[in-house]
């Protein structure tokens, strides 16, 4: 056997004896995230009065990890800390709210990808949010086991800086 064909075989071995050692045998991929004390958290955004559907909710450690949820059409919202498992550490967060931010998950790709190949042209989504709560957040919470119910009532003037 050539010299190049023995090394590409070599690393293709490699490469198939890596994938299955990370596989294991039928061990699950699923992490265990019981040990980080994950709390259930939800409420609310409304802005001047009005429920807003469809904003992404972020609860940002000062670690920069987050837990995100999305606006129903009541502006309700569930935070994930990932897209299989509900949830947020607990602590101090800052909230950021936004109605042009994405959370990255399968189905807002797909919506996306499905917009973007139509023949209208897509419409840019705005900002309905002053960066007060977004990009500058001013929002503050600490999330604890007593305290997993946040309701944002913001205005559009960005001059409430709290939640309920």
């Amino acid at each position: 056997m050539r010299p190049h064909l023995q090394a590409t075989a070599f690393i293709a071995t490699a490469c198939i004896v890596l994938v299955l050692s990370t596989l294991g045998c039928g061990g699950s991929l699923d992490a265990d995230y019981s040990s980080i004390g994950l709390v259930p958290v939800s409420g609310t955004v409304t802005l001047d009065g009005e429920p807003i559907e469809g904003a992404v909710v972020f609860f940002e450690a000062d670690d920069r990890t987050f837990s995100y949820g999305t606006t129903d059409e009541s502006g309700h919202y569930e935070l994930k800390f990932n897209s299989k498992t509900a949830g947020v550490t607990q602590g101090p967060k800052t909230v950021r709210i936004s109605t042009v931010a994405s959370t990255g998950e399968r189905g807002e790709e797909d919506e996306e990808e499905s917009e973007s190949e139509s023949s209208a042209p897509k419409a840019k989504r705005t900002e309905r949010f002053p960066v007060t709560y977004n990009e500058k957040s001013e929002l503050k919470v600490s999330v604890s086991d007593s305290q997993t119910t946040f309701n944002f009532d913001l205005r559009g003037d960005g001059t409430t800086k709290s939640a309920s």
